[in-house]
């Protein structure tokens, strides 16, 4: 069945005979509660137009009277959707969202700007909007793919912030640990230095946002060492990605980049922490629980 205010839709089963059909409409068309009723042979369903102020409770009834077992197939239960599905979807839409925030947001600032105030500020203009456009198109892809709305329950906004943050705590710890490192050991200290920084401040700063200013384990051993398990890990299948790519684009550039970028989503959603104790992939999308039935 499918129903409105004004309208109720039936559709029979196709071993249902159509005699069966005929004397459910025949009992529907005398129905205090029943406007109109019609019989659609070719798809085998009944449609009632109900008459004002008649509620679902009393068409219900008077049906389960009539003999009829109603079955909503849009409340009905669905197979849950398993988590590495949600995984391939997620990838799939961060990485096509980000190329069209890129080129969206990143190209209308750039020309935006330039058009206003020259050439040099529609360079920075177009290349603020470009990573702008990249993480929410990111996000906004990677909902949209999955199923739900980005705009559910503020996640886009919140998500965005988190990853602005990074990107912001990132290039904070790259100069922080570059001029930590260089005054430490030279330029081999720098080198470290903002690779650590970057690490540790990104993942810092969106920890924080997340957690709501709350520093939950922050600087401690254990989210340290979870730090660096979880980087490994998608370090390793950055390079792993990138070689690929390299190799089935006969050595060009662009399949190694595109196998980077894959493999940065890919590690970015399993949870290497976990993944290394257990000896398996755990992926850090928890997956979808089908609707109960009503």
């Amino acid at each position: 069945m499918h129903s409105t205010p004004q309208r109720l839709r039936l559709r029979c089963s196709a071993d249902r005979p159509v005699e069966v059909l005929r004397e459910l409409v025949a009992a529907l068309s005398v129905q205090p509660w029943v406007q109109a009723v019609q019989l659609r042979q070719a798809s085998r369903s009944v449609v009632i137009e109900l008459v004002a102020g008649c509620s679902p409770l009393r068409w219900q009834l008077a049906l389960s009277d009539l003999g009829c077992h109603l079955v909503d197939r849009r409340l009905h239960d669905s197979a849950p959707v398993s988590t590495w599905e949600r995984m391939t979807r997620q990838i799939g839409g961060n990485i096509i969202g980000a190329t069209v925030g890129q080129v969206v947001l990143g190209g209308g600032a750039g020309l935006l700007g330039a058009w206003l105030l020259g050439p040099r500020v529609g360079l920075l203009a177009g290349a603020c909007g470009a990573l702008v456009g990249s993480v929410v198109g990111s996000v906004a892809g990677g909902e949209l793919a999955d199923g739900e709305s980005p705009l559910r329950k503020g996640d886009l906004g919140a998500v965005t912030i988190r990853k602005i943050g990074g990107k912001l705590g990132e290039e904070a710890g790259w100069s922080t640990g570059a001029a930590i490192g260089a005054a430490l050991a030279g330029p081999a200290g720098a080198v470290a230095g903002m690779t650590l920084g970057s690490i540790v401040a990104g993942q810092a700063v969106e920890d924080l946002i997340q957690n709501r200013g709350r520093a939950k384990g922050l600087g401690r051993l254990s989210w340290l060492v979870s730090l660096s398990e979880d980087q490994a890990g998608e370090r390793v299948t950055e390079t792993v990605m990138a070689g690929l790519g390299r190799g089935l684009s006969g050595g060009q550039e662009w399949g190694a980049q595109l196998g980077t970028r894959l493999g940065g989503s890919v590690g970015r959603k399993i949870d290497w922490a976990s993944s290394w104790s257990r000896h398996q992939l755990v992926s850090r999308i928890k997956p979808r629980a089908a609707l109960p039935a009503t």
